[in-house]
């Protein structure tokens, strides 16, 4: 039994919202039917809270984009042979490796055989399947292309990994470098340096000015420690609360597209994902409006988010997509005209095929540009913070014997 919420009048046109209990989507239409009830809207509502539930959900969270894509994949390949749409889920979910992919589509599986549209049984879990994925979907059920949209996501996603992958790599190589550089810095400051200055407190001699200079460094840090850990933690805590605010987001989300070096990445990847989403949308037949909306999920900066609004707002009163992007700061004006040709001639799920393809290319170099920058700025980096402390620390190494015997 499955819980469906529905939206219904009554004999006596009254609105009604509500939940019933059935073996299948019909079966529910049936009984409301029978009841009087005009049904306008009926979908499959949470399941009971059980134990079972709680370990679906869990599985579902361990779910890779990398399962996503091989059930695509391989639903794609066996629908397209000819194999009911059921069969394939029964012989992914035998040879799936993934616990929780098993008992995802275990789900999956039962709500088909309920009544309920693969689209819809997929929207359940948000978390594994994303939204561009679901809408082609309810797309190729309404067409009769499932097995070719199947082909088609699978391909979208796979192109969507590599393009975060190559954001992530450019981005973690200077995070690891900031980080080992303080962890030395922490050690041989705190760690290393007190314990000459011991030997030199003892013999009454002065230490070197750099090692002074560092030696209070390290005494401010291991008299205040508790403080700049408080400091840290409130800094961090200032930080999450200011991206949940809509000005702090607007500040982080500027910083994105406007700094140097990484500003050109990310300039690149917005553009690269939204017209790779609105290209493949636009191809698999949905409406220009609806494939705005869920570009919106792609583009997770508030900037193309007011692009969008302005887009909608413009495709609401009539106007066109060129209207939007011809005055936007954000699309390029040589890509601008080409979506506007393409809006012209009636070509515009192709022109954004190829806009992607141009722009990841240029995302590509944009990432290696950037990281050939980054690799000599960390390198100095480096070396000015622990050549300089390993100086400091070296220096009294130099005199330590004059000291020791005098």
């Amino acid at each position: 039994m499955y819980t469906f919420a529905f939206e219904a009048r009554d004999q006596h046109g009254q609105a009604v919202k509500s939940t019933i209990e059935a073996a299948s989507k019909d079966d529910a239409l049936r009984v409301l039917q029978r009841d009087g009830f005009t049904v306008i809207d009926i979908k499959i509502g949470p399941s009971p809270v059980d134990v079972e539930g709680i370990r679906i959900s869990t599985a579902a969270r361990a779910i890779k984009r990398d399962d996503v894509i091989a059930l695509a994949n391989q639903l794609s390949v066996m629908i397209e042979t000819g194999v009911p749409l059921s069969d394939a889920m029964d012989a992914y979910i035998e040879q799936s490796r993934s616990d929780g992919m098993r008992r995802v589509l275990g789900v999956i599986h039962d709500r088909i055989r309920g009544g309920v549209n693969f689209s819809e049984a997929l929207a359940e879990f948000p978390r594994v399947f994303p939204v561009l994925m679901i809408s082609l979907m309810r797309a190729s059920e309404a067409s009769g292309t499932m097995g070719v949209m199947l082909g088609r996501i699978a391909e979208y996603l796979g192109k969507e990994r590599r393009t975060v992958k190559q954001i992530r790599g450019a981005l973690t190589y200077p995070a690891v470098m900031v980080v080992l550089a303080f962890t030395v810095t922490t050690f041989l400051v705190v760690g290393v340096l007190p314990r000459f200055a011991k030997i030199y407190e003892s013999r009454e001699a002065a230490l070197p000015a750099p090692t002074r200079i560092v030696m209070g460094l390290s005494n401010f840090l291991t008299q205040h420690t508790l403080a700049i850990g408080a400091g840290l933690v409130a800094a961090i805590i200032v930080i999450i609360l200011l991206k949940t605010t809509s000005r702090g987001r607007r500040i982080i989300d500027t910083l994105k597209i406007r700094a140097p070096i990484i500003g050109p990445m990310f300039t690149q990847f917005y553009l690269t994902r939204a017209t790779r989403t609105l290209g493949t949308l636009l191809d698999s037949g949905v409406p220009l409006l609806d494939a705005v909306t869920i570009v919106r999920g792609v583009t997770t900066n508030v900037l193309w988010d007011d692009l969008w609004n302005k887009t909608e707002e413009s495709l609401t009163r009539g106007q066109t997509l060129s209207d939007v992007v011809l005055e936007s700061t954000l699309i390029p004006p040589s890509i601008a005209q080409m979506i506007a040709a393409g809006e012209r001639t009636g070509r515009l799920s192709e022109v954004f095929a190829r806009i992607s393809s141009s722009t990841e290319e240029e995302l590509e170099e944009a990432i290696r540009n950037g990281t050939q920058l980054i690799e000599p700025l960390m390198i100095m980096f480096m070396g000015v913070t622990i050549g300089g402390i390993a100086i400091a620390l070296l220096l009294p190494i130099f005199t330590i014997a004059n000291v020791m015997s005098h």
